[in-house]
Protein backbone atom coordinates (compact mmCIF):
# COMPACT_ATOMS: atom_id res chain seq x y z
CA UNK A 1 0.00 0.00 0.00
CA UNK A 2 1.18 3.74 -1.10
CA UNK A 3 0.89 5.98 1.81
CA UNK A 4 1.00 10.26 0.62
CA UNK A 5 1.92 12.15 3.63
CA UNK A 6 1.10 15.89 3.27
CA UNK A 7 1.53 19.06 4.56
CA UNK A 8 4.59 18.04 6.55
CA UNK A 9 5.91 21.38 7.89
CA UNK A 10 9.88 19.98 7.63
CA UNK A 11 10.48 17.46 5.77
CA UNK A 12 14.29 16.17 6.49
CA UNK A 13 15.37 14.60 3.83
CA UNK A 14 19.21 14.61 4.03
CA UNK A 15 19.48 14.35 0.64
CA UNK A 16 22.54 12.50 -0.34
CA UNK A 17 23.14 13.35 -4.25
CA UNK A 18 23.85 10.04 -4.84
CA UNK A 19 27.00 9.95 -2.35
CA UNK A 20 26.92 7.45 -0.08
CA UNK A 21 28.48 10.00 3.10
CA UNK A 22 28.56 13.79 3.42
CA UNK A 23 32.10 15.38 3.75
CA UNK A 24 32.78 18.79 5.94
CA UNK A 25 30.44 21.50 4.34
CA UNK A 26 28.43 19.34 2.60
CA UNK A 27 27.18 18.30 5.88
CA UNK A 28 25.17 21.56 5.83
CA UNK A 29 22.93 20.85 3.40
CA UNK A 30 19.85 18.50 4.78
CA UNK A 31 17.89 18.69 1.92
CA UNK A 32 15.07 20.31 3.81
CA UNK A 33 11.67 20.66 2.14
CA UNK A 34 9.00 22.97 3.66
CA UNK A 35 5.33 21.83 3.55
CA UNK A 36 6.45 18.58 2.51
CA UNK A 37 5.17 15.54 0.98
CA UNK A 38 6.16 11.88 1.32
CA UNK A 39 4.59 8.92 -0.89
CA UNK A 40 6.34 5.70 0.31
CA UNK A 41 5.60 1.58 0.60
CA UNK A 42 8.34 -0.12 1.76
CA UNK A 43 10.87 1.92 0.26
CA UNK A 44 10.57 6.08 -0.50
CA UNK A 45 8.75 6.42 -4.00
CA UNK A 46 8.86 10.12 -4.01
CA UNK A 47 9.29 13.27 -2.21
CA UNK A 48 8.24 16.98 -2.69
CA UNK A 49 5.92 19.77 -1.44
CA UNK A 50 2.30 19.33 -0.93
CA UNK A 51 1.80 21.36 -3.85
CA UNK A 52 3.52 19.32 -6.02
CA UNK A 53 1.89 15.93 -4.28
CA UNK A 54 -1.30 17.44 -5.73
CA UNK A 55 -0.29 18.08 -9.29
CA UNK A 56 0.89 14.68 -9.31
CA UNK A 57 -2.22 13.19 -8.24
CA UNK A 58 -4.51 15.35 -10.59
CA UNK A 59 -2.31 13.92 -13.64
CA UNK A 60 -2.14 10.62 -12.08
CA UNK A 61 1.72 10.37 -11.78
CA UNK A 62 1.16 9.16 -8.57
CA UNK A 63 -1.51 7.13 -6.73
CA UNK A 64 -1.65 6.80 -2.95
CA UNK A 65 -4.00 4.32 -1.57
CA UNK A 66 -4.09 6.69 1.27
CA UNK A 67 -3.55 10.53 2.69
CA UNK A 68 -2.38 11.22 5.84
CA UNK A 69 -2.02 15.16 7.06
CA UNK A 70 1.09 15.45 9.11
CA UNK A 71 0.67 19.59 9.31
CA UNK A 72 2.90 20.85 12.56
CA UNK A 73 5.29 17.91 12.53
CA UNK A 74 8.91 17.50 11.32
CA UNK A 75 9.79 13.98 9.77
CA UNK A 76 13.64 12.96 8.87
CA UNK A 77 15.32 9.82 8.50
CA UNK A 78 15.66 7.48 11.69
CA UNK A 79 18.76 7.85 13.45
CA UNK A 80 21.82 5.44 12.78
CA UNK A 81 23.83 4.50 16.12
CA UNK A 82 26.74 3.04 14.69
CA UNK A 83 28.62 2.44 17.84
CA UNK A 84 27.58 0.84 21.05
CA UNK A 85 27.96 -1.98 23.38
CA UNK A 86 24.57 -2.98 24.40
CA UNK A 87 24.76 -6.81 25.36
CA UNK A 88 26.47 -6.73 28.74
CA UNK A 89 25.59 -7.87 32.01
CA UNK A 90 26.52 -6.44 35.60
CA UNK A 91 25.97 -2.72 36.87
CA UNK A 92 28.21 0.13 37.50
CA UNK A 93 26.49 2.79 38.90
CA UNK A 94 28.80 2.76 42.01
CA UNK A 95 31.50 3.28 39.61
CA UNK A 96 29.66 6.37 38.48
CA UNK A 97 29.70 7.86 42.23
CA UNK A 98 33.10 6.95 42.67
CA UNK A 99 33.52 9.25 39.56
CA UNK A 100 31.54 11.72 41.00
CA UNK A 101 33.90 12.39 43.55
CA UNK A 102 37.16 12.39 41.84
CA UNK A 103 38.68 9.41 40.52
CA UNK A 104 39.75 9.11 36.90
CA UNK A 105 39.02 6.25 34.55
CA UNK A 106 42.07 4.80 34.72
CA UNK A 107 42.04 4.95 38.74
CA UNK A 108 38.78 3.20 38.59
CA UNK A 109 40.64 0.39 36.14
CA UNK A 110 43.31 0.06 38.22
CA UNK A 111 41.22 -1.15 40.93
CA UNK A 112 39.71 -4.12 38.77
CA UNK A 113 36.59 -1.86 37.59
CA UNK A 114 35.76 -0.05 34.55
CA UNK A 115 35.93 -2.62 31.79
CA UNK A 116 36.86 -5.57 33.70
CA UNK A 117 34.27 -5.62 35.70
CA UNK A 118 31.83 -5.43 32.77
CA UNK A 119 33.55 -8.88 31.58
CA UNK A 120 33.08 -10.51 35.24
CA UNK A 121 29.74 -10.00 35.42
CA UNK A 122 29.07 -11.14 31.50
CA UNK A 123 31.47 -14.17 32.38
CA UNK A 124 28.76 -15.33 34.90
CA UNK A 125 25.93 -14.44 32.51
CA UNK A 126 23.89 -16.87 30.37
CA UNK A 127 22.90 -16.03 26.68
CA UNK A 128 19.71 -15.55 27.71
CA UNK A 129 20.30 -12.73 30.20
CA UNK A 130 22.61 -10.87 27.89
CA UNK A 131 20.03 -11.01 25.13
CA UNK A 132 17.23 -10.50 27.27
CA UNK A 133 19.19 -6.68 28.49
CA UNK A 134 20.28 -5.77 25.11
CA UNK A 135 16.93 -5.92 24.01
CA UNK A 136 15.55 -3.48 26.18
CA UNK A 137 18.25 -1.28 25.34
CA UNK A 138 17.60 -1.87 21.56
CA UNK A 139 14.09 -1.20 22.34
CA UNK A 140 14.32 1.89 24.07
CA UNK A 141 16.53 2.89 21.85
CA UNK A 142 14.09 2.31 18.56
CA UNK A 143 11.39 4.26 20.95
CA UNK A 144 14.08 7.30 20.68
CA UNK A 145 14.13 7.24 16.73
CA UNK A 146 17.21 5.22 16.64
CA UNK A 147 16.39 2.65 13.36
CA UNK A 148 19.54 0.67 13.07
CA UNK A 149 22.52 0.12 15.12
CA UNK A 150 25.82 -1.63 15.86
CA UNK A 151 26.59 -3.08 18.67
CA UNK A 152 29.68 -4.83 19.79
CA UNK A 153 31.23 -7.99 21.93
CA UNK A 154 34.46 -6.99 24.01
CA UNK A 155 33.35 -7.92 27.44
CA UNK A 156 34.00 -11.72 27.07
CA UNK A 157 38.04 -11.13 26.71
CA UNK A 158 38.19 -15.27 26.32
CA UNK A 159 37.30 -17.31 23.40
CA UNK A 160 34.04 -19.01 25.45
CA UNK A 161 32.71 -15.53 26.22
CA UNK A 162 33.51 -13.33 23.15
CA UNK A 163 31.98 -16.12 21.02
CA UNK A 164 28.62 -15.96 23.80
CA UNK A 165 28.28 -12.10 23.35
CA UNK A 166 28.48 -12.66 19.55
CA UNK A 167 25.44 -15.19 19.76
CA UNK A 168 23.49 -13.06 21.77
CA UNK A 169 23.88 -10.07 19.11
CA UNK A 170 23.24 -12.83 16.60
CA UNK A 171 19.95 -13.96 18.06
CA UNK A 172 18.91 -10.49 18.42
CA UNK A 173 19.30 -9.52 15.19
CA UNK A 174 16.13 -12.32 14.67
CA UNK A 175 14.11 -10.13 17.52
CA UNK A 176 14.77 -6.74 16.83
CA UNK A 177 12.70 -5.21 14.48
CA UNK A 178 15.64 -2.49 13.17
CA UNK A 179 19.00 -3.38 11.32
CA UNK A 180 21.64 -4.38 13.59
CA UNK A 181 25.61 -4.74 12.93
CA UNK A 182 27.99 -7.18 15.05
CA UNK A 183 31.51 -6.15 15.92
CA UNK A 184 34.14 -8.24 17.72
CA UNK A 185 36.03 -6.17 20.15
CA UNK A 186 38.15 -8.80 22.04
CA UNK A 187 40.95 -6.20 21.65
CA UNK A 188 38.86 -3.84 24.22
CA UNK A 189 40.76 -4.54 27.21
CA UNK A 190 43.30 -7.12 28.62
CA UNK A 191 42.01 -9.78 30.22
CA UNK A 192 43.17 -10.29 34.17
CA UNK A 193 45.01 -13.38 33.65
CA UNK A 194 47.04 -11.85 30.83
CA UNK A 195 47.89 -8.67 32.24
CA UNK A 196 51.76 -9.92 32.34
CA UNK A 197 51.72 -11.41 29.13
CA UNK A 198 49.81 -9.37 26.64
CA UNK A 199 51.40 -10.54 23.48
CA UNK A 200 50.13 -13.67 24.45
CA UNK A 201 46.65 -12.66 24.61
CA UNK A 202 47.04 -10.88 20.77
CA UNK A 203 48.34 -14.61 20.25
CA UNK A 204 44.89 -16.05 21.32
CA UNK A 205 42.81 -13.25 19.60
CA UNK A 206 44.80 -13.75 16.32
CA UNK A 207 45.48 -17.53 16.47
CA UNK A 208 41.76 -18.70 17.66
CA UNK A 209 39.29 -15.86 18.21
CA UNK A 210 39.12 -14.64 15.11
CA UNK A 211 39.13 -17.71 13.19
CA UNK A 212 36.54 -18.76 15.27
CA UNK A 213 34.31 -15.17 14.79
CA UNK A 214 34.86 -15.40 10.88
CA UNK A 215 34.39 -19.14 10.57
CA UNK A 216 30.68 -18.84 12.30
CA UNK A 217 30.07 -15.64 10.49
CA UNK A 218 29.15 -14.04 13.67
CA UNK A 219 30.79 -10.08 12.84
CA UNK A 220 30.94 -7.52 10.17
CA UNK A 221 33.46 -5.87 11.62
CA UNK A 222 36.30 -6.21 13.54
CA UNK A 223 37.57 -3.43 16.18
CA UNK A 224 40.51 -3.01 18.44
CA UNK A 225 41.09 -0.02 21.35
CA UNK A 226 44.09 1.41 20.44
CA UNK A 227 45.15 3.70 23.41
CA UNK A 228 47.65 4.49 25.72
CA UNK A 229 47.66 1.45 28.40
CA UNK A 230 45.86 -0.44 26.13
CA UNK A 231 46.54 -1.63 23.03
CA UNK A 232 49.91 -0.89 20.99
CA UNK A 233 50.21 0.54 17.48
CA UNK A 234 51.85 -2.94 16.76
CA UNK A 235 49.69 -5.47 18.55
CA UNK A 236 46.40 -3.34 16.53
CA UNK A 237 48.08 -3.65 13.32
CA UNK A 238 48.87 -7.77 13.58
CA UNK A 239 44.97 -8.09 14.91
CA UNK A 240 43.72 -6.01 12.14
CA UNK A 241 45.42 -7.46 9.27
CA UNK A 242 44.68 -10.99 10.62
CA UNK A 243 40.54 -9.95 10.79
CA UNK A 244 41.51 -8.37 7.01
CA UNK A 245 42.56 -11.66 5.78
CA UNK A 246 39.97 -13.60 7.03
CA UNK A 247 37.20 -10.60 5.27
CA UNK A 248 36.42 -8.90 8.18
CA UNK A 249 36.43 -5.20 7.77
CA UNK A 250 37.75 -2.91 10.07
CA UNK A 251 36.65 -0.57 13.04
CA UNK A 252 39.41 1.29 15.45
CA UNK A 253 38.74 2.47 19.43
CA UNK A 254 41.24 5.50 18.25
CA UNK A 255 43.00 8.10 20.60
CA UNK A 256 40.16 8.24 23.30
CA UNK A 257 42.66 8.57 25.94
CA UNK A 258 45.93 9.95 24.54
CA UNK A 259 47.52 10.70 20.80
CA UNK A 260 49.02 7.44 19.92
CA UNK A 261 48.74 7.69 16.27
CA UNK A 262 45.38 5.20 16.27
CA UNK A 263 43.46 7.66 13.72
CA UNK A 264 46.73 6.94 11.57
CA UNK A 265 46.61 3.56 11.78
CA UNK A 266 43.19 3.41 10.87
CA UNK A 267 44.05 5.61 8.06
CA UNK A 268 46.36 2.99 7.13
CA UNK A 269 44.56 -0.11 7.21
CA UNK A 270 41.56 1.45 5.63
CA UNK A 271 38.99 1.32 8.55
CA UNK A 272 35.11 2.17 8.04
CA UNK A 273 35.58 4.25 10.96
CA UNK A 274 37.75 5.13 13.52
CA UNK A 275 35.91 6.18 17.14
CA UNK A 276 36.15 8.25 19.57
CA UNK A 277 39.32 10.96 18.42
CA UNK A 278 39.09 13.14 21.59
CA UNK A 279 43.22 13.47 21.05
CA UNK A 280 43.60 12.88 17.14
CA UNK A 281 46.20 14.71 15.48
CA UNK A 282 46.48 16.93 12.94
CA UNK A 283 48.56 14.12 11.26
CA UNK A 284 45.63 11.72 12.23
CA UNK A 285 43.38 13.59 10.35
CA UNK A 286 45.10 14.53 7.13
CA UNK A 287 45.30 10.75 6.70
CA UNK A 288 41.89 9.87 7.43
CA UNK A 289 40.67 12.14 5.12
CA UNK A 290 43.00 10.45 2.12
CA UNK A 291 41.45 7.22 3.65
CA UNK A 292 38.10 7.80 3.91
CA UNK A 293 37.44 6.40 6.86
CA UNK A 294 35.16 8.30 8.57
CA UNK A 295 35.11 9.84 11.75
CA UNK A 296 32.61 8.32 14.48
CA UNK A 297 32.33 10.79 17.50
CA UNK A 298 30.94 9.89 20.81
CA UNK A 299 30.20 13.50 22.63
CA UNK A 300 28.35 11.30 25.55
CA UNK A 301 31.28 9.55 26.41
CA UNK A 302 33.32 12.86 26.93
CA UNK A 303 30.43 14.37 28.74
CA UNK A 304 30.08 11.27 30.98
CA UNK A 305 33.86 10.67 31.81
CA UNK A 306 34.49 14.21 31.89
CA UNK A 307 37.08 14.44 29.17
CA UNK A 308 37.91 17.08 26.48
CA UNK A 309 35.83 16.89 24.02
CA UNK A 310 37.07 15.44 19.73
CA UNK A 311 37.91 18.53 17.79
CA UNK A 312 34.98 17.93 15.38
CA UNK A 313 35.40 21.58 13.96
CA UNK A 314 38.38 21.13 12.94
CA UNK A 315 37.24 17.77 11.02
CA UNK A 316 34.28 19.13 9.23
CA UNK A 317 36.96 22.10 8.13
CA UNK A 318 39.48 19.50 7.09
CA UNK A 319 36.55 17.50 4.71
CA UNK A 320 36.23 14.70 6.81
CA UNK A 321 33.13 12.55 6.71
CA UNK A 322 31.98 13.03 10.24
CA UNK A 323 29.18 10.61 12.49
CA UNK A 324 28.11 11.13 15.95
CA UNK A 325 26.42 7.82 17.66
CA UNK A 326 26.04 7.21 21.39
CA UNK A 327 28.64 4.73 22.75
CA UNK A 328 26.12 3.11 24.97
CA UNK A 329 27.54 1.31 27.83
CA UNK A 330 27.47 0.39 31.19
CA UNK A 331 30.97 1.91 32.35
CA UNK A 332 31.26 5.38 30.59
CA UNK A 333 28.61 6.49 28.75
CA UNK A 334 24.86 5.02 29.65
CA UNK A 335 22.34 6.38 27.21
CA UNK A 336 20.82 4.57 24.01
CA UNK A 337 18.94 8.31 23.16
CA UNK A 338 20.37 9.49 20.01
CA UNK A 339 18.35 12.96 20.80
CA UNK A 340 20.76 13.38 23.61
CA UNK A 341 23.71 13.10 21.42
CA UNK A 342 22.45 15.56 18.74
CA UNK A 343 22.42 17.79 21.78
CA UNK A 344 25.91 17.10 22.75
CA UNK A 345 27.05 17.40 19.41
CA UNK A 346 25.61 21.11 18.60
CA UNK A 347 26.64 22.49 22.33
CA UNK A 348 29.73 21.12 23.15
CA UNK A 349 31.50 19.92 19.86
CA UNK A 350 30.14 23.31 18.10
CA UNK A 351 28.43 21.38 15.27
CA UNK A 352 25.18 22.87 13.81
CA UNK A 353 21.89 21.50 13.76
CA UNK A 354 22.29 20.56 9.93
CA UNK A 355 25.89 18.96 10.67
CA UNK A 356 25.21 16.91 13.97
CA UNK A 357 21.33 15.89 11.75
CA UNK A 358 24.15 14.83 8.56
CA UNK A 359 26.04 13.15 11.30
CA UNK A 360 23.11 11.19 13.01
CA UNK A 361 21.42 9.90 9.65
CA UNK A 362 23.41 9.38 6.75
CA UNK A 363 27.38 9.49 7.90
CA UNK A 364 25.90 6.76 10.81
CA UNK A 365 24.63 4.83 7.87
CA UNK A 366 27.90 5.20 5.94
CA UNK A 367 29.81 4.21 9.16
CA UNK A 368 27.84 0.80 8.65
CA UNK A 369 27.87 0.63 5.01
CA UNK A 370 24.22 0.67 4.83
CA UNK A 371 24.04 4.26 3.44
CA UNK A 372 23.28 2.83 0.29
CA UNK A 373 19.44 1.90 1.35
CA UNK A 374 18.97 4.02 4.54
CA UNK A 375 20.03 7.21 6.36
CA UNK A 376 17.96 9.77 3.84
CA UNK A 377 14.69 10.21 2.28
CA UNK A 378 15.21 9.39 -1.21
CA UNK A 379 13.26 7.42 -3.62
CA UNK A 380 14.54 3.79 -3.84
CA UNK A 381 15.53 3.86 0.05
CA UNK A 382 14.01 2.28 2.83
CA UNK A 383 10.98 3.88 4.21
CA UNK A 384 13.16 4.18 7.58
CA UNK A 385 11.91 7.74 9.04
CA UNK A 386 11.08 9.14 12.56
CA UNK A 387 7.96 11.39 13.16
CA UNK A 388 8.53 14.21 15.78
CA UNK A 389 6.10 16.55 16.82
CA UNK A 390 7.88 19.89 16.91
CA UNK A 391 7.35 22.45 13.87
CA UNK A 392 11.25 22.32 12.47
CA UNK A 393 14.36 20.13 12.93
CA UNK A 394 15.62 22.93 15.38
CA UNK A 395 12.96 22.38 18.35
CA UNK A 396 15.16 18.91 18.30
CA UNK A 397 17.74 21.09 19.63
CA UNK A 398 15.83 23.68 21.39
CA UNK A 399 13.53 22.01 23.58
CA UNK A 400 16.12 19.27 25.04
CA UNK A 401 16.37 16.47 27.10
CA UNK A 402 13.00 15.28 26.11
CA UNK A 403 11.78 12.61 23.50
CA UNK A 404 10.57 14.76 21.04
CA UNK A 405 9.33 11.26 18.66
CA UNK A 406 5.81 10.47 18.03
CA UNK A 407 6.02 7.78 15.50
CA UNK A 408 9.05 5.81 14.37
CA UNK A 409 8.38 4.04 10.35
CA UNK A 410 10.70 1.12 9.49
CA UNK A 411 10.29 -0.09 5.88
CA UNK A 412 7.27 1.43 5.81
CA UNK A 413 5.87 0.04 8.70
CA UNK A 414 5.05 1.97 12.10
CA UNK A 415 6.74 0.28 14.67
CA UNK A 416 6.56 3.09 17.72
CA UNK A 417 3.91 5.48 18.77
CA UNK A 418 4.89 7.04 21.60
Amino acid sequence: MQTLFTNINSLVTVNSNGCLKKCGYEMSDIGEIKDGALLFDDNIIWVGTTDEAKRNIQSGEIKPDKIVDMKGNTILPGFVDSHTHIVFAGDRSNEFAKRLRGATYQEIAAEGGGIIATVNAVRNASIDELVENGFKLAMSALRHGTTAMEIKSGYGLDLKNELKMLQAIKKLKDMVPITLKSTFLGAHDIPPEYQNNRDKYVDLICNEMLTAVAEQNLADYCDAFIDKGYYTIEQGERIFQTALDLGLKLKVHADELADVSAASLAAKMVAVSADHLLFISDKGIEDMKKSGTIATLLPGTAYFIRMPYAPARKMLEEGLAVAIATDCNPGSCFTENMQIILSLAVINMKMTAEEAISAATLNGAAALELSDRMGSLEPGKEANFIVCNTPSYTDIFYHFAVNHVSEVWVKGEKLITN
